[in-house]
């Protein structure tokens, strides 16, 4: 297989850049055949990924982040035929990775991976709202989970972004936890209404780095997974703090759960919602009445860890 490597070197803050050499070194010596282009921006990754079988390339490799690896993916969506997509972790999260089997996530496991080829087939999804739609492929959170990226993303102009660098806004931005209001369906079907702390839905159930904020979620079984919480003060959230790493998060008392191809959002005030879709903060238009999370099955095919 003739292999594109996408390398983004500022991923992970900038620490990718520095793997990049020995990276190079060990695609060579497993004798994987690829073409490395590097890329500084979502628009480049999208146009080097949207010509790759063009220009003869029957593999996509995305050497950086979770965003890098969306940005490529967003850019396939709706291609009739598509490369293969690897993965190598060079991203601060590398949460994708994960829900789709390779956890530990290592450098030295993928390329074993790559080099081995088995794949398999996985789901993406959309956002949409009625002005706009935007893909997601692993997970969409509102509230309390796109408050703490946004804030982080801030606090990044005056620390590198890594996950220290996430946690330490979740810690303070938990001392005084904000609430929204909306009602939550589940394909056509209401299943949460009232005041909220924060949502996720994944198609993977890893996120924000490591953290299982959909604990049941299965990256090719075609459903998405929505996990609500209700409002917690500060004492309650550290208590919880565990659950949000080994997967109980959904057996709280907190947590309100549903599974479906179809996940919509109604907030109590239009325009209310900022969107953390893949660790990427989107904000629709200030009209937007709903937003509506809708599975994408079957929608591209990754390479996936050797069978035991």
């Amino acid at each position: 297989m003739n292999w594109l490597v996408i390398v983004n070197k500022k991923a992970g803050g900038g620490a990718a850049g520095k793997l990049w050499s020995q990276t190079k070194t060990a695609l060579d010596t497993a004798s994987i055949k690829f073409t490395p282009k590097f890329t500084e921006a979502p628009a480049q990754t999208r146009l080097l990924a949207s010509n790759a079988l063009n220009l003869g390339y029957s593999g996509i490799i995305i050497f950086g982040g979770d965003g890098t690896v969306s940005d490529a993916a967003a850019a396939l969506n709706g291609f009739s035929e598509k490369p293969v997509i690897a993965f190598l972790p060079a991203g601060s999260g590398n949460d994708w990775i994960r829900s789709v089997g390779f956890n530990p996530a290592t450098m030295e496991s993928c390329i074993q991976a790559i080099k081995a080829g088995n794949t398999k087939i996985v789901d993406a999804g959309m956002c949409r709202w009625p002005d706009g739609q935007h893909f997601f492929l692993n997970s969409a959170g509102f509230g309390f989970d796109a408050l703490v990226l946004k804030r982080a993303t801030t606090l990044r102009k005056f620390l590198p972004f890594s996950k220290m660098n996430y946690l330490l806004t979740l810690a303070l931005s938990a001392l005084i936890p904000p609430h929204w209001r909306a009602t939550f369906s589940c394909d056509g079907k209401p299943f949460y209404k009232g005041d909220y702390l924060t949502h996720t839905t994944g198609v993977g159930r890893y996120s924000g780095g490591g953290m299982q904020l959909s604990p049941t979620a299965v990256a090719d079984d075609g459903l998405l997974d929505s996990v609500v919480l209700s409002p917690m003060n500060f004492f309650t959230i550290t208590k919880h703090l565990t659950s949000l790493f080994d997967g109980t998060l959904h057996k709280t008392q907190y947590a309100t759960s549903a599974q479906g191809t179809s996940i919509k959002i109604e907030p109590e005030k239009p325009g209310a919602l900022v969107l953390e879709l893949d660790g990427e903060i989107v904000i629709p238009g200030t009209d937007a009445k709903y937003i509506e999370l809708i599975s994408l099955p079957n929608n591209l095919r990754v390479i996936t860890p050797p069978e035991k």
